[in-house]
């Protein structure tokens, strides 16, 4: 089964990965029966925002943490992946 990897950026159209555009983009590997594995740093986020205002807040989100909102818990630390042998990176 030919896998292919997802990037996410965390979860969020201001601070992360757009929504819309993280499911579509797990959804095309998956309907042409591809395996998808999702991916994401492990480090702060640049910049958190509050999404009812628009603003952005003092706190502090993991980009890995976030993403897992998205896969659904089902999601692997970039530098691991592609420090492991035989990898998609």
């Amino acid at each position: 089964m030919t896998r292919v990897g997802v990037v996410l950026s965390g979860c969020g159209v201001f601070d992360g990965a757009e929504i819309h555009e993280s499911v579509l983009a797990l959804l095309a590997p998956d309907r042409a029966g591809a395996g998808v594995l999702c991916m994401a740093p492990y480090m702060d986020q640049m910049h958190v925002v509050n999404h009812l205002t628009g603003e952005a807040t003092d706190g502090v989100r993991n980009v890995l943490v976030e993403s897992a909102r998205i896969a659904r818990g089902e999601i692997s630390d970039l530098a691991a992946v592609c420090n492991a042998p035989a990898v998609l990176c």
